[in-house]
């Protein structure tokens, strides 16, 4: 799934732990993903001091081919693999997950004012608050690097930790209003889908929909806001 953001719980206090997690399972390990945004509900689970910069080893893959330019028939061609290893230095939030949920609750009065018109967070949060409990590991992180690769260099970074720093203490609604927007991708101006809408208590449009995986994600398998939790 490119350019997508993956909510991740890990036995090990590490970034990205699909790649660097011995053991790793999407399966049970990923609580939940979204495409081309940052769910704004992920967002409440941490705060700026979480933001963590980790160097990380991705291993090349010896037996993969790759497609290069061959200017002699003016055509790709594959060759064989090993290239080097590729050392990044990793950005992104992580937290006990016992730190996370108590942030993900204390975020709700600042959440709940900033987005007064559209209604209050409570009910979604508690089946963020279940789906991250019930997932394995003591740890929390967002894989997002993909979702970073679509902001212009040197923008994402800030406006993450702006949005981080905003469930502490709101200090400029209007403005941190607009960079939880732009980070969610949220269709705001209308009111939020109840958390349930999907398990059909609730008949949505489609903004509804958008709304509810931009406020929740969409589960990687089963999550209590949809159907066969």
């Amino acid at each position: 799934m490119p350019n997508s953001s993956y909510l991740c719980t890990a036995e090990q206090d590490s970034l990205y732990p699909s790649t660097t997690v011995a053991g790793f399972a999407s399966a049970t390990g990923v609580v939940a993903y979204d495409v081309r945004c940052v769910p704004l509900l992920w967002l409440a689970l941490f705060r700026p001091a979480d933001i963590r910069t980790q160097t990380i080893v991705i291993k090349a893959d010896r037996d993969a081919y790759y497609a290069e330019w061959d200017p002699a028939t003016g055509d790709f061609v594959e060759v064989p693999g090993g290239r080097k290893d590729e050392v990044v230095e990793a950005v992104a939030p992580l937290a006990a997950k016992d730190r996370a949920l108590a942030q993900l609750d204390a975020a709700l009065p600042a959440l709940n004012r900033l987005f007064e018109y559209e209604g209050p967070l409570d009910d979604h949060a508690a089946m963020l608050r279940e789906a991250v409990a019930a997932a394995p590991g003591g740890f929390v992180t967002i894989e997002l690097d993909e979702i970073e690769a679509l902001w212009e260099e040197g923008t994402f970074q800030p406006a993450i930790r702006r949005a981080l720093a905003s469930m502490e203490a709101v200090v400029d609604p209007e403005s941190e209003r607009a960079g939880l927007i732009e980070i969610a991708q949220l269709r705001a101006g209308r009111p939020f889908p109840p958390a349930r809408m999907l398990l059909g208590e609730h008949e949505g449009v489609d903004d509804d929909f958008w709304n509810l995986s931009r406020l929740l994600g969409t589960g990687f398998s089963a999550v209590p806001w949809e159907p066969n939790a």
